[in-house]
């Protein structure tokens, strides 16, 4: 039978406060010390990611402050060169048409000493002509054959003087 032993169970207590004095002073001290220390660490692992992470937004901020100064400087450098290249080009069709034009005053200065000195030849053609009909003329009695020259010779001056103005 079962029989209830008071002296027992008093020990058994006592026994039991031992173990959980010695228990909480030696293993439980040990171990929430150890969980306060891994606490602490893991709140400063917090702090310090929330401090990277305000860190790295503030990197973040500069880096797209940084991408519009260039982007803006980059804007404005190509708006420069493009006015670069639209005065350069309106200076060299400038120039081009300055020296088309000095071309054409050339062209032209150049066809009218031409045609100048064509009238001047044609004109001592027609001399040595005139004078070459004239000689005949004198030389000649007057018979038909020679105002027949005469009149060809009238003809193809005529012709000629004509033909030289186009």
């Amino acid at each position: 039978m079962l029989s209830f032993d008071w002296f027992n169970f008093i020990c058994m207590i006592i026994n039991l406060l031992i173990l959980y004095f010695l228990m909480k002073k030696f293993l439980f001290g040990r171990v929430n010390k150890i969980l306060e220390e891994r606490e602490k660490e893991i709140e400063q692992s917090y702090k310090a990611a929330e401090e990277k992470e305000k860190k790295a937004e503030e990197v973040r901020n500069e880096y797209q402050t940084h991408l519009a100064e260039i982007t803006f400087e980059k804007e404005q450098e190509r708006q420069k060169n493009a006015l670069k290249a639209t005065i350069e080009y309106n200076k060299t069709i400038s120039d081009a048409n300055k020296r088309a034009e000095e071309i054409i005053s050339n062209a032209r200065q150049t066809a009218r000493y031409e045609s100048e000195r064509a009238i001047i030849e044609q004109e001592k053609q027609m001399r040595q002509m005139v004078l070459s009909a004239a000689s005949r003329l004198v030389s000649s009695e007057g018979d038909s054959h020679d105002e027949k020259l005469y009149d060809s010779f009238l003809e193809k001056a005529k012709n000629d003087a004509s033909g030289g103005d186009k």
